[in-house]
Formats: structure tokens, C-alpha cells, sequence
């Protein structure tokens, strides 16, 4: 199919409108965006591009936006999660990762812990039901901080932690 030769004003191509009138011979089309940017574009190009630029950038933003919940609290407490599972610096390390506590391959997947756990209720947290077993779907609730204070490893300090696990010892102590 060829181009035509003229192309009038107002004649649209994807989001861009020609606002003066090409004629035969002419190298370029005078256009505007529809997001208000004016462009110039080559007369060989017409037809071919869509926009100043501005449709690239968004399908580009949107290919790199996954779920778009960055930033936010729920967010914020998976990346703690999978941080003091995975992370040996984290300071929280020798409580997690540390003792064996780690989190479900499915769940190392943002999308996957929202669709399984969904929204976080006002004034709850996350929840480890088997305080010894890892972050997994039948492992985790929201639960408030009352019943998760009922829901702790026992502190005995006297014995001490195993240097190895980090899990408190039940009798002797640390070697």
C-alpha cells in the first residue's frame, strides 16, 4: 500500500495529529501528540510512529511494573520476611535464616505471598503458627501482637543458645 502524498491537516497517526498540511515533496509532517508534545516527524515514518514517545515510556513502565504494591506495608513485610530467611547479614539473621526458619519457594514470589495471604487486617502482623517451621501457606496467619506474644520460642537464658542453630539449648549450655 503506498502513502499518500498530501497528508491534511488533522489526519491522525496512532496519537499523533498533523498540524499543517504535507504536501508532495516534503520531508517531514508537522504534528502534535496527544499529550500535547509537538513533534516533526519524517514523512516515511508516517503511519509507522505512533507517538512522540510518550506510548513507548508508559508500555515500558508497565512491562516493568509487576504488581505494583512497592512501598507499601504489605510489601514491605515480605521483603523483611525473605531478608531475615535469606540475608546472613541481617541483624535479625540468628532468629531466622540462622536456626533453619526459611520461606517457601512459592512464596519468594511477591505475587504468590499476596494471593495466598492476602491483605494484612488493621493491627495485625505476620504470624509463624509453628514457630520452629518456615514461612508457608499452612504455616501463616495475621495475628495480633497479644496472640503472638503467646506464640514465642521460650527464653531460658540460663542454657543458652547452640552456637550451630541458634535455637535455645533445653538442658547444658552453650559450648
Amino acid at each position: 500500500m503506498s502513502r499518500p502524498r498530501t497528508i491534511p491537516v488533522g489526519a491522525r497517526s496512532g496519537r499523533l495529529v498533523a498540524t499543517q498540511e504535507r504536501k508532495p515533496g516534503e520531508k517531514r509532517v508537522q504534528c502534535v501528540c496527544d499529550c500535547g508534545a509537538q513533534r516533526s516527524v519524517r514523512f516515511a515514518e508516517w503511519g509507522v510512529t505512533k507517538s512522540c514517545g510518550c506510548l513507548s515510556r508508559e508500555l515500558s513502565a508497565e512491562r516493568r511494573r509487576t504488581h505494583g504494591r512497592f512501598g507499601t506495608t504489605l510489601y514491605t513485610t515480605w521483603a523483611r520476611m525473605i531478608q531475615r530467611c535469606t540475608n546472613p547479614d541481617h541483624p535479625r539473621w540468628a532468629d531466622y535464616g540462622g536456626r533453619g526458619i526459611t520461606v517457601c519457594e512459592r512464596w519468594r514470589d511477591f505475587s504468590n505471598f499476596l494471593a495466598d495471604m492476602g491483605e494484612c487486617p488493621p493491627g495485625l502482623t505476620l504470624d509463624r503458627i509453628d514457630n520452629d517451621g518456615g514461612y508457608e501457606p499452612g504455616n501463616c496467619r495475621w495475628a495480633d501482637y497479644s496472640t503472638q506474644n503467646l506464640n514465642r520460642r521460650p527464653h531460658d537464658h540460663k542454657h543458652g543458645r547452640d552456637p550451630e542453630t541458634g535455637r535455645y539449648q533445653a538442658t547444658g549450655g552453650a559450648a
